[in-house]
């Protein structure tokens, strides 16, 4: 049985746009929560997983910018590590201090919750 390439690609995005939209989501309700129980602390990992989320996608788009060739050809094998990769490298960027962002957003939100009270 031959698999059609296109069809493979185009299955293969459409996981990844569900996969996205559903961390979209999640990140959503945690932030709601998180708001709505006024955590401070919860706020705060929430905000960094939106840090990894957004550090995830900026890797993945730059990748994209680099042409096919080098030292290893394009198959499926390398495109799974590269997202699990880039998964990785987002995750270890947002801890710590980060790159800024979920300390920009925790600040920010944090403010909300305060003048809620």
């Amino acid at each position: 049985m031959k698999i059609n390439n296109n069809l493979l690609q185009h299955n293969l995005n459409n996981a990844k746009q569900a996969s996205n939209k559903q961390k979209t989501d999640d990140f959503k309700n945690i932030l709601e929560s998180a708001k709505a129980s006024k955590d401070d602390e919860r706020l705060e990992v929430t905000c960094k997983q939106f840090e990894s989320i957004f550090v995830d996608m900026l890797m993945k788009n730059m990748r994209r910018t680099i042409t096919d060739g080098g030292f290893a050809p394009k198959s499926h094998a390398r495109e799974m590590f590269e997202g699990m990769l880039d998964e990785e490298i987002a995750k270890v960027a947002s801890n710590g201090q980060g790159i800024g962002i979920a300390k920009m957003m925790y600040d920010q939100l944090s403010k909300d919750i305060e003048s809620e009270e």
